[in-house]
């Protein structure tokens, strides 16, 4: 067979797989289980692109929830927030009326155990400079308290000498305290009954000097001892405390020791006095 012949054949064959390849097509597209139906397949796309439009929708719905509960959440931590600071408030004052209640109430025992007519008044006021020299309450001669009357107050279960009336206005009166260089009181030691002067020592921490006490009470005299007054002038009463001894000093040349005493009472921390008119004994009620 020549060449051409051989060419022929081959072209003719490849015609008929042409054929049979076209004729296989034509019959799977006409198959009604692989039919391609256009309107179904516009669906198909659209219903993609409708999932995707409905996904971000959802996405940013989601998102403008999240931000309005996050403000919700906001505004109802900073009422939250608000409320505890009410509380702490609340508590803050509960806690101070305690002790104030504390306070009145001991001061309250202190008058049902005095035997004379009694003021009871509070600080308002006190000499801003370093060692003051005087504070004002808020009792004056219309409450009855005239210049001399004695100041007592009430601390961890002593009765002790605050001071004196220095001076009275109608609803407030000035307080020498007995902490001033200016103040003296008779005094004498409680255990032994030695008597002396005490006077201030010119503000809160400078101690109080207990002078003119005889030299033979040094072996009696202890630190710690008890330091009263004498009622042996007529501004105090007896048996009222000034302090604690503190330390004794004395010179050779000197006849008497001067004792340093602490105050019985702690004027920085002092609230509330009483006022004592030693001249009225009471009668049962307390003055107002």
């Amino acid at each position: 067979m020549n060449e051409n012949g051989f060419l022929f054949k081959r072209r003719r064959g490849l015609t008929l797989l042409a054929a049979l390849f076209l004729s296989l097509v034509i019959l799977v597209v006409d198959t009604k289980s692989f039919s391609i139906n256009p309107a179904q397949f516009g669906y198909s796309v659209l219903s993609t692109f409708q999932i995707g439009f409905a996904g971000v929708k959802n996405f940013f719905r989601e998102t403008a929830n999240s931000i309005t509960e996050l403000k919700m959440l906001k505004s109802e931590y900073e009422a939250l927030r608000e409320k505890m600071e009410d509380y702490q408030l609340i508590q803050r004052d509960l806690v101070n009326l305690r002790s104030e209640n504390e306070r009145l109430r001991t001061l309250l025992e202190l008058t049902e155990e005095l035997d004379y007519r009694h003021i009871p008044s509070r600080i308002i006021a006190k000499d801003p400079s370093a060692y003051f020299h005087s504070f004002t309450i808020n009792k004056g001669s219309r409450d009855g308290i005239s210049r001399d009357m004695p100041v007592i107050a009430y601390q961890q279960g002593f009765q002790g000498v605050v001071g004196k009336i220095l001076e009275t206005g109608p609803f407030t009166s000035r307080v020498l305290p007995l902490i001033s260089a200016n103040c003296y009181v008779s005094s004498r030691l409680q255990n032994s009954r030695f008597e002396g002067l005490v006077q201030g020592g010119g503000g809160i921490h400078h101690p109080i000097i207990m002078r003119y006490v005889v030299k033979a009470a040094r072996e009696e005299i202890q630190f710690g001892d008890l330091v009263e007054t004498s009622g042996l002038d007529s501004i105090y009463p007896p048996d009222i405390f000034i302090g604690r001894v503190r330390s004794i000093g004395s010179k050779e040349w000197e006849p008497d020791l001067e004792l340093s005493i602490e105050p019985i009472i702690d004027f920085s921390r002092l609230e509330y006095v009483v006022v004592l008119d030693i001249q009225t004994p009471t009668t049962g009620e307390t003055a107002k």
